[in-house]
C-alpha cells in the first residue's frame, strides 16, 4: 500500500502499519555471516515494546502531517486552520464570548475582595469570577462585575449566583443583580462548514439554485425550497402559473422576504401562507410571500420485549424516544431525517429503534392521531414537515 501524498490525497500510515514495517525489517537484520541477530521480536520482548514505543510516537507524526494535509481543505479543515480559511470567504468565526453579571458583596467596612475571586451558583453548574478588585464599603456592601469561567449564552436568573469559592475573611455573601452581557458559544466546525457552504453557494448563477442560497444566508434558517409552476395553470400542488412557491424554516420573516426580494425579479409573483409588503423609494410595492410548512403531529406506538431483562431499564424506553426525535431531524440540504414534504416511511424508524440494545420489537404503528395509528406510510405534503416529539411517543413493554 502506497502512503504518504499521492494522487487520491494523504493516505497516513496506522499505529499498526508502523509496527508491522519495523518489525520486517528488523527480521530482515543479519550480521555479516548471514546470522540474525534478533531471535525474538514478539511484542511482550523488550526490544519489542521498544519497538512499540517508537512506532507510537512515529504514528503521531503521521497524524499530524495528516491534519496538515488537509488544513486547506474546506470539505475536511477542522480546528483553527479552519477558522482560518473560512476567512477566505468573507466568514468571520465566532471564537464565543463569557457572560458578564453585576455583583451586589456584602461584609464588613475595609474588606477587600481582590480580582478573580470566584463565586458560583449553588448547585456550582456555573461560576464566576470578579473583574476587579473591591472595597467593601461602611454600607457594608461593594458592586463589582464579574465574568463566567465558561463560554456559552449563560444568562443566570437574580439572586442565584450566591455560593463563596474564594475565602476571604470579613466577605459573608455575595449575589448577582443583572446581567451586563450574555456570552456565546464559538462555532464549532460543522457549523463553520455550514457557514462556508452557504457562502460559496451564494454565488449560484442558475436562478433557483441563486435563491435558495440567498435565503439559507439568512441568519437562524434552517432549510430552504423552492417550488415554481413555469406554467400558466395552477399545478397539481395547488401553485398558481407563473408563479414562485418557496418553503423556509427558520429566520425572521422579514429577513427571509428580504432575500427573495433581493434575488427575484421585480416581477416575479410569489405564493405563501406568510407574507410581508415592502414600500420602494419610488412608491412602488412588492409582496414577498413564502410558506412556513405546517406541522403534522407523528404519534408512534412501540410494542416491546425486554432480551436482556438485566441491563434493560426504564431509562432505555427514554433513550429510544429520544433516538426516534434525534433521527427525525433534518439537515440544511433534507438529506437525512424527515424534512418538509418528506413522507414518514415507517421501516426508517427501525433505524433509531434499534439503535439502543437490550429488547425486540414486536409492533411499530404511527399516525396523525393518536386513536388513529397503522403499519402503513404517512403522506406529507410539500408545504408540511412532519413533527417528531416524545411526548406523542407511547412505548409498551411486555
Amino acid at each position: 500500500m502506497e502512503f504518504g501524498m499521492t494522487e487520491n490525497g494523504f493516505v497516513p500510515k496506522r499505529l499498526a502499519d508502523i509496527l508491522d514495517s519495523m518489525t520486517t525489517k528488523i527480521q530482515n537484520i543479519t550480521d555479516k555471516n548471514g546470522q540474525k541477530p534478533f531471535m525474538n521480536e514478539s511484542a511482550d520482548s523488550i526490544f519489542g515494546q521498544m519497538g512499540q514505543i517508537v512506532a507510537e510516537e512515529l504514528s503521531i507524526c503521521w497524524e499530524a502531517a495528516y491534519a496538515a494535509s488537509q488544513q486547506y481543505d474546506p470539505l475536511n479543515a477542522f480546528g483553527e486552520p479552519l477558522r482560518g480559511l473560512v476567512q477566505i470567504n468573507g466568514i468571520n468565526p465566532s471564537y464565543g464570548a463569557k457572560t458578564e453579571i453585576k455583583m451586589t458583596l456584602t461584609g464588613t467596612n475595609g474588606t477587600f475582595v481582590p480580582e478573580g475571586s470566584i463565586i458560583s451558583s449553588a448547585d456550582g453548574s456555573q461560576s464566576y469570577t470578579t473583574v476587579g478588585g473591591v472595597t467593601i464599603g461602611s454600607s457594608g456592601t461593594a458592586e463589582v462585575n464579574a465574568v463566567c469561567t465558561e463560554k456559552g449564552p449563560n444568562d443566570p436568573a437574580a439572586n442565584t449566583i450566591i455560593q463563596i469559592k474564594t475565602p476571604v475573611f470579613g466577605w459573608r455573601n455575595a449575589t448577582n443583580t443583572q446581567t451586563v452581557s450574555v456570552g456565546a458559544n464559538p462555532d464549532t466546525d460543522t457549523e463553520l462548514h455550514i457557514k462556508q457552504e452557504r457562502a460559496t453557494s451564494a454565488t449560484s448563477y442558475r436562478q433557483v439554485d441563486a435563491i435558495i442560497a440567498g435565503v439559507l444566508n439568512v441568519d437562524g434558517v434552517r432549510y430552504a425550497r423552492l417550488y415554481v409552476n413555469n406554467g400558466l395553470s395552477t399545478d397539481a400542488q395547488g401553485i398558481t402559473g407563473k408563479t414562485l412557491a418557496p418553503v423556509v424554516v427558520g429566520g425572521t420573516d422579514e429577513d427571509v422576504a428580504q432575500a427573495l426580494r433581493l434575488k427575484c425579479g421585480a416581477l416575479d409573483k410569489f405564493q405563501g401562507t406568510t407574507s410581508v409588503t415592502y414600500t420602494g423609494d419610488l412608491g412602488d410595492t412588492q409582496v414577498v410571500s413564502f410558506y412556513r410548512p405546517t406541522e403534522i403531529p407523528i404519534y408512534i406506538d412501540i410494542n416491546i420485549s425486554a432480551t436482556e431483562y438485566s441491563t434493560f431499564t426504564d431509562s432505555d424506553i427514554d433513550k429510544i424516544k429520544q433516538a426516534i426525535v434525534d433521527y427525525a431531524e433534518y439537515d440544511q440540504k433534507g438529506e437525512a431525517g424527515f424534512p418538509p414534504g418528506a413522507d414518514v416511511v415507517i421501516s426508517r424508524l427501525y433505524t433509531p429503534i434499534n439503535s439502543v440494545s437490550g429488547f425486540k420489537v414486536n409492533s411499530l404503528e404511527i399516525g396523525t392521531a393518536a386513536d388513529s395509528l397503522s403499519t402503513s406510510d404517512i403522506t406529507i405534503d410539500w408545504d408540511e414537515v412532519a413533527s417528531f416529539s416524545t411526548d406523542n411517543i407511547e412505548i409498551t413493554v411486555v
